[in-house]
């Protein structure tokens, strides 16, 4: 028996640092939104106690107990008292450091997958509990779609999906530490942020005023990376309705209209590598076992 999934990408819409928690995390504000850029996993029964991971390409992330979506499997299987194993492919597409949650979505996809694999009845309550435990961003990839993150991140509400928008990712320049970001991040006081449109939006429904998003920690990262400034100003210069730093970057992005704005500022930004995406609904992202001709062909 082989299970197939695949994994998207994130973008936070909006992202508000509003504290230091007890625990030494930030407390966060943020509007994240599952896009269209995919990472792969294939799952096969192993003997009792076996986890392999193999990652292609190869040295796009770490095969080890350290990779999130081993970390995922142990967790499952300690959970559950599981003796049966997994051998796991994971094909990355998702840049690594950039922001975008491909090791999260990795993971929640590892949890679901997993759970078909080895036959066990739970649900996202019990799954999520679970994901919470790897990261802060693995929870949002079980619900997917559009949601609230408070707390770590982690605490969600979510909301409904987003109009037709597309986004054109860049690429970071190398992969950045969100550690590296928050410690430096710290080092800047924090003041009482004003009431955000954003939050009567969450309350009111209808479209969420891009006007008002912001990353606040895309001051640390500029400063620090000059070079993802610099993307950020080409992306805002290409006129889409947002322009941002993707969770604790490197990567930044643009929300357009439709599809073929999206596509036309790409083609203006040829040189930096764009990526285009569709912003997700929620049934679209959720992780799930792919059937019939999604194994063969997917579903762009």
């Amino acid at each position: 028996m082989t299970v197939r999934l695949r994994c998207p990408a994130k973008v936070n819409l909006h992202l508000e640092v509003v504290g230091r928690r007890p625990d030494g995390y930030h407390e966060l504000r943020t509007v994240f939104a599952a896009v269209g850029v995919w990472d792969e996993l294939e799952l096969e029964r192993a003997p009792a106690g076996v986890v392999e991971l193999a990652v292609e390409p190869a040295r796009a992330a770490p095969a080890g107990e350290d990779n999130l979506v081993v970390r995922a499997a142990r967790a499952l299987a300690a959970r559950f008292g599981v003796r049966a194993g997994a051998r796991i492919r994971l094909s990355k597409s998702i840049p690594a450091g950039g922001g975008l949650g491909g090791g999260s979505s990795d993971a929640a996809a590892a949890l679901v997958g997993l759970a078909s694999l080895w036959e066990l009845d739970c649900g996202s309550d019990v799954l999520l509990p679970i994901a919470a435990g790897l990261g802060a961003d693995v929870p949002f990839f079980l619900v997917g779609g559009i949601a609230l993150g408070t707390g770590r991140g982690s605490d969600l509400k979510p909301l409904p999906d987003a109009p037709p928008w597309w986004v054109v990712l860049l690429p970071g320049p190398e992969p950045i530490s969100t550690a590296a970001v928050y410690a430096a991040f710290r080092r800047r006081p924090l003041a009482a942020p004003p009431r955000s449109e954003v939050y009567d939006w969450v309350e009111r429904g209808g479209t969420l005023p891009l006007a008002a998003c912001r990353n606040d920690l895309e001051p640390t990262v500029v400063s620090l990376w000059p070079e993802v400034g610099r993307r950020l100003e080409r992306i805002a210069a290409s006129a889409p309705r947002l322009a941002l730093l993707a969770g604790s970057g490197g990567a930044v992005f643009g929300v357009f209209p439709d599809e073929a704005g999206a596509r036309r500022a790409a083609e203006r930004l040829a040189d930096a590598g764009p990526r285009v995406a569709p912003v997700l609904g929620r049934e679209a992202s959720r992780p799930r076992p792919l059937v019939g001709e999604e194994r063969k062909h997917g579903d762009q």
